[in-house]
């Protein structure tokens, strides 16, 4: 038995046993030794020029954190994932101030949920749609994001009928969104997300730069040198 199926056996963790047998089905069966993790693994895009589509995870070269925290779009021999949940999210930075030195307040960080962001052209990435490509084929198609908002998204955890009252504070923003099926990125495979977003225009008199980061998150592997911890 595979060292991630052992672990899957311990903690009830279906997971482990997928990423072994991706690495079964894709002629890598070192995958299942590795050491099992949680991934997280996101893309930020500038929405300058009101692009109609973003395709994230491409173009990583030079981009870095806190824009993304990959640096190619695709996992070595000893790493994959399986994508369980996936989320929007706009981010506007002060540009009166170098970014490096900009204190937290000056950047802010939206939910799609939220009322402070709804009067303006912003809210309609609420419709967006995506899909998630690996070699070329999809593994996820058309994904409605507004199935990740909050009176939308199946895991959503308020009361119906509840007043949300101060949604600023993000308290009810229950906009992670956990997928049905287990779609998943094995070793060696260009992966990118095309997001398709409905027409909008940017802001009338922003002075700050908007972007729009995409993430994913779930179970994965990555290289393990002592056995599996």
């Amino acid at each position: 038995m595979d060292a991630l199926e052992a672990r899957r056996n311990r903690l009830s963790n279906p997971f482990a046993r997928r990423i072994a047998q991706v690495g079964r089905e894709t002629y890598n069966p070192g995958l299942g030794k590795q050491q099992g993790t949680t991934i997280t693994i996101y893309d930020t895009i500038s929405l300058t020029g009101s692009p109609n589509v973003l395709n994230f995870f491409e173009n990583l070269n030079n981009k870095g954190f806190p824009f993304t925290n990959l640096t190619r779009n695709s996992f070595t021999d000893a790493e994959a994932m399986v994508i369980q949940r996936a989320y929007l999210t706009l981010i506007r930075i002060n540009n009166t101030t170098e970014y490096q030195i900009l204190p937290a307040n000056d950047i802010a960080v939206y939910e799609l949920d939220l009322m402070s962001i709804a009067a303006n052209q912003y809210s309609k990435f609420k419709l967006a749609q995506g899909s998630i490509l690996v070699s070329g084929q999809e593994v996820l198609k058309n994904f409605s994001y507004l199935a990740a908002t909050a009176s939308h998204n199946y895991n959503a955890q308020f009361k119906a009928g509840t007043v949300l009252q101060d949604e600023t504070e993000g308290t009810f923003g229950h906009n992670v969104y956990t997928f049905a099926t287990s779609p998943s990125i094995p070793p060696n495979r260009e992966f990118k997300v095309p997001v398709q977003l409905p027409p909008y225009t940017e802001q009338s008199g922003n002075t700050n730069t908007d972007y729009l980061r995409l993430t994913l998150e779930g179970f994965g592997a990555i290289p393990s040198v002592q056995g599996t911890l």
